[in-house]
């Protein structure tokens, strides 16, 4: 009897923190879904199915996300071919390092920078009438949808099949070239054979994206007809007050976004290359006439669809409004809110996430948990159930919440509240990816020393824990914080007047064509999340402040 108590005991010991950090989210969850599902008695079905909206609406959302993510495979594979074929390119690491801005910044900052490139006022338009050339209003609609995500995820699946290409061993190109192989053989018998692999998982990530979407078809979308699921749940809350139909849109995308990570894991391969050299590989294929007009004409298009939108969003915020804005009370008001969400979300996330990797950390330890038989097991449930939160979009999280205590309290005390937990349990996953790996690689170098020592509780912590993993804890409040600072989804859903965040204000902003202001809004969104990412991270993790050149360069290269 004394035995299983000891063990039970050892199990709590352990695990106890990742109990409190599961139990938190369950509760949370367990809100949200009997606040959805107490409506499910006021749906009438017949009316939603009636005029087929429910139908357009998911046929939509499916055809956009589609589109995009072809448009920005069709773009990305060039470009990682040409950067591939290239490795000593002039700019090249800038040119990269570029592009990736268009990954970090706010979704908002990214339509708006869009808005002042391709909007009828717009530097293209503008440029067009210099030669008595009128493009339009093509912005809005399924054109400045498909525009803004290619714009957010061609980079990403450039950088993502760039690394895949760059993996493959010298010999096959050394073979290529003996062969006297053309650019369309290598891409049929070398390079596509790889791609093929990996552009599954890869753009099964993008459409995902496309598909829970938000501020971008918020702002572009131009109309009822260019309605996807997650604006359709915003406008029934937001305009219409119809909850039973908020609810049947949520599950109807919670059942979809399900399948379709269901459907992506059965496709999902892991693709193992290991190069033989470190150097870098002469490509000789890249002196070929036609590989440089077409690698040129692929980073040309890159450059115009990305860097363009980058620098009219700071060149429009130099404007005769920069001390008008600037000085505006609600600037400011706005800038504190968001500081203050952010700041909770990422502290709420961050305690989250340090409680499942100490839970995954004690089942993965021989010297813990790690030699039961089925601490393997759970600890893959673990896993699971701290990225769960990615099935579960945002707005149906944050409406199942509405529904559930809206009877409780009114919405201006309410919506901080909600904010902050939706904001906080969106950023876990991504934190999660960042702490287990540092927790476990902390565990693998000092759990057999700590063990013989007999060092634990706070002096491990203290003299072990602490200063190995702070680096990851840094970077993991620091970018859940930054993620926070540029989400618009929920604050748009329950923001009020009295109530307003950065990314909002710069939304009402545009909505009202104020585009200067805005424009100088999204330059102080991108600075406060850069300066509050950088302040978090370099503080947590220990390091100076130090503007060295030498050291600047070698950050930015290792982490490209």
């Amino acid at each position: 009897m004394q035995r299983p108590l000891q063990s039970v005991q050892k199990w709590l010991m352990y695990l106890w923190p990742g109990f409190l950090s599961l139990s938190f989210i369950a509760l949370i969850l367990g809100f949200a879904f009997s606040g959805l599902f107490s409506e499910i008695r006021n749906i009438d079905l017949a009316r939603i199915f009636q005029n087929n909206y429910l139908f357009r609406v998911i046929g939509f959302t499916f055809f956009q996300a589609g589109l995009s993510t072809l448009l920005a495979t069709l773009v990305a594979i060039p470009v990682a071919r040409a950067l591939a074929r290239r490795p000593t390119l002039p700019g090249r690491q800038i040119f990269l390092q570029l592009a990736s801005l268009s990954l970090i910044i706010p979704t908002i900052v990214g339509v708006f920078g869009i808005v002042a490139m391709h909007g009828r006022n717009g530097w293209l338009n503008q440029f067009l009438s210099l030669f008595d050339i009128s493009a339009g209003n093509y912005l809005y609609g399924l054109t400045g949808i498909l525009i803004a995500h290619v714009f957010f995820n061609a980079p990403l699946l450039s950088r993502i099949f760039l690394q895949s290409l760059e993996a493959l061993p010298p010999e096959y190109w050394r073979t290529t070239a003996q062969l006297g192989m053309t650019g369309k053989d290598i891409f049929r018998l070398v390079e596509w054979p790889l791609l093929r692999r990996i552009i599954p998982a890869s753009c099964g990530l993008v459409f995902l994206l496309c598909f829970t979407s938000f501020a971008v078809v918020l702002a572009l979308g131009g109309g009822p007809s260019t309605n996807t699921l997650e604006v359709a749940i915003y406008q029934a809350i937001r305009f219409d007050f119809d909850i039973p139909k908020a609810v049947i849109l949520s599950l109807a995308q919670l059942s979809l976004c399900l399948i379709l990570l269901i459907i992506g894991s059965k496709f999902a391969r892991h693709v193992v290359l290991q190069k033989t050299e470190e150097r870098s590989v002469q490509r000789f294929d890249a002196r070929h006439t036609i590989a440089k007009i077409t690698d040129g004409l692929a980073l040309l298009a890159m450059v115009f669809l990305v860097i363009p939108p980058l620098i009219a969003t700071v060149w429009k915020a130099v404007s005769p409004r920069l001390i008008a804005v600037l000085t505006d009370e609600k600037l400011w008001t706005a800038s504190f809110n968001s500081l203050l969400i952010s700041l909770a979300a990422g502290c709420i996330a961050l305690i989250l996430a340090i409680g499942i990797a100490l839970m995954l950390r004690s089942l993965q330890s021989p010297y813990r948990l790690g030699r039961h038989s089925f601490a393997s097991s759970f600890a893959t449930m673990t896993d699971l159930s701290g990225s769960i939160i990615l099935l579960l979009p945002p707005f149906v999280l944050a409406t199942g919440l509405f529904i559930t205590f809206r009877t409780a309290a009114s919405l201006t005390v309410l919506a901080p509240f909600l904010v902050v937990i939706v904001n906080a349990l969106m950023t876990l996953p991504f934190i999660l990816r960042i702490l287990v790996p540092a927790f476990e690689t902390s565990a693998q170098k000092s759990d057999h020393l700590c063990d013989n020592l007999g060092i634990k509780g706070l002096n491990r912590i203290r003299i072990i824990d602490w200063p190995q993993n702070r680096k990851a804890l840094g970077l993991a409040l620091g970018l859940s914080v930054a993620l926070s600072t540029g989400d618009l989804s929920v604050i748009a859903l329950f923001g009020t007047q009295d109530f307003t965040t950065l990314p909002l204000l710069m939304f009402q902003k545009m909505g009202s064509y104020r585009l200067d202001d805005a424009a100088i809004t999204a330059l102080f969104l991108c600075l406060q999340s850069l300066i509050l990412f950088i302040l978090i991270e370099r503080t947590i993790a220990g390091k100076r402040f130090s503007f060295s050149t030498t050291k600047a360069n070698k950050r930015v290269s290792t982490s490209a």
